[in-house]
This record gives C-alpha cells, sequence and structure tokens, in this order.
C-alpha cells in the first residue's frame, strides 16, 4: 500500500489499524486495549475487521482496487505496522491477517511515558503521560485545534481513501454534519452509512494499581473504558477526550 511521508506514532499504530476499517464497520469497529505493568512497560493490542459486504467498496478507492492487485486484495498491511512499529521502539508481538477484511496486533513498550513524548505526537498533544506525586495520568485529546495531525492515526489506511472520504475534520471550511452524512451516503450507500453511524471504537486502560480519577469514560475494577463513535471522529464538531489516572 502507499504511503504517506510523514511517519506514524508507534502508539498510533493501534488506532490506525482500527480507524482503517471506519468506512463500514457494523456495531463495535474495534477493541484496543492498553495494558501497564507497575513498572511503566506495557503491551498494546487491536483487533479490527471490514465486513465482506462492505470491503470491496472500500477497495474501489485504495491501492488495493487497482489493475492487477486481485478481487480480495488485503485491506491492512501488517509489514508496513511491523516497519513503523521498529523504527519507533515499539516491539512487535504479533501482526496478522486472519482475512483479507481483519487485522490483528500487539506490540509491547517499556515505558508509557517514553511512547507519549515522542515528538510528533507531543507537539500534537493527542496522547500525554507523566507521573506527579506518584500519581500518572494518561490523556488523550483530538479537536479541531490538532486536527491536522489526525492523519497520524491512519498509517495503515491508503491515503487515497482518506482523501475520498474528506473528514470534516481535515477541512478548514467544513460541511455541516448533516451535509457530510449525505455526502457518504452517496459516496458509500445508504446502508454502509448506517453502518458508520453506529461503528464504535472501545478503548481499554488496564491500570497496573486501582484508578482514582478518570473522565470521559467509566471504570470497572481497574480498567477504565472509553467508545469513540467514528463519525464523531470523522467531523470533531467537538473535542474528543478522555483520561485516566491511578497511584
Amino acid at each position: 500500500m502507499q504511503q504517506t511521508e510523514r511517519r506514524p506514532h508507534p502508539l498510533a499504530l493501534i488506532l490506525a489499524a482500527a480507524l482503517a476499517a471506519f468506512a463500514s464497520l457494523a456495531s463495535c469497529a474495534a477493541n484496543l486495549t492498553l495494558a501497564v505493568n507497575p513498572d511503566g512497560s506495557g503491551t498494546l493490542a487491536v483487533d479490527a475487521r471490514v465486513p465482506e459486504s462492505a470491503a470491496a467498496r472500500l477497495r474501489s478507492y485504495s491501492a488495493a482496487g487497482t489493475a492487477g492487485s486481485g478481487p480480495v486484495a488485503p485491506l491492512f498491511d501488517p509489514a508496513a505496522v511491523r516497519r513503523e512499529a521498529a523504527g519507533r521502539g515499539l516491539a512487535t508481538i504479533s501482526a496478522e491477517l486472519p482475512s483479507p477484511d481483519r487485522f490483528r496486533g500487539s506490540f509491547s513498550f517499556r515505558s508509557l511515558a517514553a511512547v507519549a513524548a515522542d515528538p510528533e505526537l507531543a507537539k500534537a498533544g493527542i496522547l500525554r503521560a507523566g507521573t506527579t506525586g506518584g500519581e500518572t495520568t494518561l490523556s488523550f485529546r483530538l479537536s479541531r485545534d490538532n486536527a491536522e495531525s489526525l492523519p497520524l492515526l491512519f498509517p495503515g489506511l491508503d491515503p487515497y481513501v482518506l482523501e475520498a472520504l474528506s473528514p470534516p475534520a481535515l477541512d478548514p471550511y467544513p460541511a455541516a454534519p448533516e451535509e457530510y452524512r449525505e455526502m457518504l451516503g452517496a459516496l458509500l450507500g445508504s446502508a454502509a452509512l448506517r453502518e458508520l453511524e453506529t461503528a464504535e471504537i472501545r478503548v481499554q486502560v488496564r491500570a497496573p494499581s486501582p484508578v482514582v480519577r478518570h473522565s470521559g469514560g467509566s471504570v470497572s475494577d481497574r480498567t477504565f473504558t472509553a467508545v469513540i463513535r467514528l463519525m464523531d471522529l470523522l467531523v470533531l464538531q467537538t473535542p474528543i477526550e478522555f483520561s485516566v489516572s491511578w497511584k
């Protein structure tokens, strides 16, 4: 698959596979799990799938749909994900395609703070992690103020697909949400639009100790869960943000 010049952040590799499926996922688009150990190390895991009924339509806007690529060319590129992970100090445990329309991978890191301190991601302010007074806080924020960094979250997605979908979040003069829905309906069809409007990314953070405060989600035992609607992500009419803290 073709790649943009801007290299994606390793933590974004998890969201990458999840978001690459957004054009037509039903119900839960992907599951993203971040498990943090007491020493700050941990693992990241993702499982994302594009339904077979919508995969052909998505391929028509991607490099996978070019002449000679075959009718079921993979929509995800695990080799590219492995390369990016290695280049950014993230160890790939697994990165595989259970089917041409599904990606499943897991990655390990030595320091959550070091991952979040990547210059590009830190400058954008999308992800922050730090410890003060023995309390560690992880926060995520994506808004119109840093929307130009949205492509950082799509390293595995063909740039032509993102261009075809024209997210209002990347447009300096964005269409109203209802106008955007009408455009997607014309581009993808009414059935795919209905799936898109119910698609979600479920993010879970498994803390190494009890959660002392959180926002933008819910907590059960030591696990924080945030649910991001994909349409909200593409439109960014209001900021998408959550945070979780533990001692």
